[in-house]
């Protein structure tokens, strides 16, 4: 079994940015696994398939037919999951819709793998996993005020495969 996902990219300059918010993290807040994968916003979470449907997955994501087109995404400001054993924080798209129409189409391709996300929440996570409770505390006191505002263009969708260490781009569909 291999593990999956479907998420877009802000651009080079944007990404220096998000991982500086996230070094942040790591550093005062000791939370480094965020920090350990590129920023992006998850349209499909991680999903496992045997190795041999993954010519098919690839086939399949690359024919998605995307009513779709490139469009914007706005960032403003930070949000957070309040989980009490694994919360996270995030950087939020201000304008949803285009995000969620995207999950949409998707989402509904991928019922021929016998998987469906149930909810989409879009967001861009600046740390989660290894945040302890009580640093959540402290950065969300800081971070819930603080100002971050920008915008990239969504001009493709990725497939990404998990190889063990890192995850690894193997399909883009063009917006």
């Amino acid at each position: 079994m291999s593990l999956y996902f479907i998420a877009v990219e802000p651009h080079s300059e944007l990404i220096d940015k998000i991982r500086a918010i996230q070094k942040d993290f790591v550093e005062r807040f000791s939370s480094s696994k965020s920090y350990r994968n590129f920023p992006h916003i998850t349209i499909i979470p991680p999903f496992s398939l045997h190795e041999d449907e993954e010519t098919a997955l690839i086939s399949k994501f690359k024919n998605i037919s995307l009513t779709i087109k490139h469009f914007k995404i706005y960032l403003n400001g930070f949000g957070s999951f309040p989980h009490s054993k694994n919360p996270a924080i995030f950087i939020k798209p201000e304008n949803e819709s285009e995000l969620t129409a995207l999950f949409n189409e998707i989402n509904s391709a991928m019922k021929s793998f016998d998987y469906k996300v149930s909810k989409f929440r879009p967001h861009l996570t600046v740390a989660y996993r290894d945040l302890s409770p009580e640093n959540y505390r402290k950065s969300w006191m800081e971070y819930q005020t603080k100002t971050f505002r920008d915008r990239f263009e969504v001009n493709a969708v990725k497939l990404y495969k998990h190889d063990g260490r890192k995850w690894n781009e193997i399909a883009s569909k063009i917006l």
